[in-house]
């Protein structure tokens, strides 16, 4: 009985995963969506590039700094302020974009540092993701 529970509880996970990103990848306008970060190795309070592309043209995005790149309301593992930024005709952006500590990252093998990751933020009724994001490594004193 509880292994029948596990595996319902993985599909319906996985099926929430499918529905938001296939809403966002739905709406981009050309290819793939993806954000780099330069540099992705940063320390908290400095600024890092951010180049996207395969948005949809024309549109306002908020990108965020969170710990994760999916997760399940009410839980937010984000940063409590992002950027705003708009995509050109091509859907792409480049935008500076200032690095805080976001919660939840995860450890990495130095005690100074976690991974967080910045993307666009995707919000559906029970669930939340970044799309797109890249991988920052963030350093703190």
């Amino acid at each position: 009985m509880l292994d029948s529970r596990r595996i319902l509880l993985a599909a319906a996970l996985t099926a929430m995963s499918l529905a938001v990103m296939g809403g966002a990848v739905a709406q981009a306008s050309s290819g793939t969506l993806k954000i780099t970060a330069h540099p992705h190795k940063v320390m908290v309070g400095t600024t890092t590039g951010l180049k996207g592309k395969g948005f949809p043209a024309n549109t306002t995005l908020e990108l965020r700094e969170c710990g994760a790149t999916f997760w399940m309301a009410p839980a937010d593992p984000c940063l409590g302020e992002g950027v705003s930024v708009t995509t050109n005709g091509k859907g792409k952006f480049q935008t500076s974009f200032p690095v805080g500590l976001c919660p939840e990252g995860e450890a990495t093998n130095k005690p100074t540092q976690r991974i967080c990751y910045v993307g666009e933020l995707v919000a559906g009724e029970d669930t939340a993701s970044l799309a797109a994001a890249a991988r920052l490594v963030v350093t703190y004193p």
